[in-house]
């Protein structure tokens, strides 16, 4: 897995503003960071259960391009399921049932 992955989005809040959200990977843990438009620095935030959501939401659509692999996804995975949040089941061909003869 390569070093320092950082993956962003951006969320629109109430009154409009964007603010952007980015996930650091160091080889060892993920960090978040968040900023608005009208800010210059980046300051540390504490991830919720929603930001670990979307963050995994956007690594399994880069994924899903060929553009990033399953091990973040699995690193991700592993720090949802140590926090008790439900992992979501992404869409894709379902596994054939097995015919009973």
């Amino acid at each position: 897995m390569t070093k320092n992955q950082i993956h962003e989005w951006h969320e629109r809040l109430e009154d409009g503003q964007k603010q952007y959200i980015r996930a650091h990977w160091n080889s060892r843990e993920w960090l978040f960071r968040l900023a608005h438009p009208d800010g210059e620095e980046w300051t540390p935030m504490q991830p919720t259960a929603e930001t670990w959501l979307k963050l995994h939401d956007l690594l399994f659509r880069k994924y899903q391009r060929k553009k990033l692999p399953l091990k973040h996804i699995k690193t991700v995975e592993a720090v949802m399921e140590k926090q008790g949040i439900p992992i979501p089941v992404q869409g894709g061909p379902e596994t054939p049932e097995e015919d009973e003869y």
